[in-house]
């Protein structure tokens, strides 16, 4: 691929920023989970907040040019971000507003389990500008919560989701997963009821996926457990898109659902190619065209910026066909799909130059459909997705 496709990032006047922060706490760790989330560290919880501190302010010394970009969002994910008490969380806030320009912010995002936080502070996380919660509901059977090793029970879910509401945030998120070991369409259906019914404006559906090294894959692999098939899978997914639909619900993400344009702002950038910072162990960046990862374990990451470095492990500058292919299938997954326009004003090529046959190939086994100046995934495309990124690797 030569050189003229190349992404064009737009200058910092006209082009903005989202920033994560990684919380990497947790009361219980879940048994599918493999991210960089620990319990037990609670010792750790001031010297972590100092130490994301002071990574980003020494981010803002070294790349200064940075300071001058609009962030437009602030995503807390984790681990558990609420494990962190309210003033930790303001002093977090605080420091980041100090060193990046912070008026436009349109979303301060916060994950949360059911059952760790009470009214008093959900009412302090919306006076320090939190407008978005995202908890990890999971599953509303017990049995199944109990075998996640989550720390909650059905009842909690569904107190923590109204009181969320009660205070006055306008956009909460439940999370919900699939294919669970014995896991069958009736419980989808409750699940998917029960959410919709308790008025939260986002629902976000993700497949199980068994991590080698996790509680529940080991117990999987040992006989312990048995997971629904491929077809019973596949139902289950079908099933949801019908119900969520039937409800008003809009799939504009291939996981994700919104009843009133209650989108996920911070996940659309990813989704759309844009920048963001990341702060904080095992956090995961993309700025202009480098992609850094963070020491994932916390004792060194503290380690490392008392001695006032920068805690990146890996640092990779993307090339210009792995830009190309990021940028299309990322598109794909959204219900905006892969706009023609949006490729030739990125990469000043053409995509049907690139990717026609493709497109035209996609097109013929029902995966994608034309809507004007866009490629979309149909619902068949959707359903196959890994297969239809796959398309566009080279």
């Amino acid at each position: 691929m030569n050189n003229t496709c190349r992404p064009s990032f737009a200058t910092s006047n006209t082009r903005d920023m989202g920033v994560y922060l990684h919380i990497p706490f947790c009361r219980k760790k879940c048994s599918y989970c493999d991210f960089a989330s620990y319990e037990g560290l609670e010792a750790y919880y001031d010297d972590y907040v100092t130490a994301l501190c002071t990574e980003i302010k020494l981010w803002a010394k070294k790349y200064p040019e940075s300071t001058s970009i609009p962030v437009q969002t602030i995503y807390f994910g984790g681990g558990t971000p609420t494990q962190l008490s309210i003033p930790q969380i303001e002093h977090i806030l605080n420091v980041l507003y100090k060193h990046y320009p912070c008026n436009d912010v349109i979303e301060v995002s916060m994950e949360a389990n059911p059952g760790e936080i009470d009214k008093s502070y959900l009412q302090d996380l919306k006076s320090l500008g939190v407008t978005r919660l995202s908890y990890g509901v999971q599953t509303f059977d017990d049995s199944l919560l109990t075998l996640l090793r989550r720390g909650h029970t059905s009842s909690m879910a569904k107190q923590a989701i109204t009181d969320a509401l009660s205070v006055g945030f306008q956009s909460v998120s439940g999370d919900l997963i699939y294919a669970l070991p014995g896991q069958h369409l009736k419980d989808i259906e409750t699940n998917v009821k029960t959410l919709v019914d308790l008025g939260v404006s986002h629902i976000s559906i993700y497949g199980l996926q068994l991590e080698e090294g996790t509680n529940l894959h080991k117990q999987v692999e040992q006989g312990q457990l048995l997971l629904p098939s491929d077809d019973e899978n596949e139902a289950m997914y079908d099933c949801m898109l019908d119900q969520l639909a039937s409800y008003g619900f809009e799939r504009y993400e291939i996981s994700n659902f919104t009843n009133n344009q209650a989108y996920s702002h911070h996940n659309l950038r990813y989704w759309q190619y844009k920048e963001y910072l990341a702060f904080g162990a095992g956090a995961y960046s993309f700025y202009t065209d480098v992609r850094r990862n963070n020491e994932p374990y916390v004792v060194p990451y503290i380690t490392r910026l008392r001695q006032e470095l920068l805690p990146v492990v890996f640092e990779e500058t993307i090339s210009e066909t792995r830009s190309v292919e990021d940028f299309c299938f990322l598109a794909l997954r959204t219900k905006w799909g892969l706009s023609k326009l949006n490729f030739e004003q990125r990469f000043n090529q053409s995509l049907l130059t690139i990717f026609g046959n493709e497109l035209e190939h996609l097109n013929k086994q029902g995966l994608l459909q034309q809507v004007n100046d866009s490629w979309c995934l149909t619902r068949d495309g959707a359903k196959h997705g890994n297969y239809v990124f796959s398309q566009f690797i080279r």
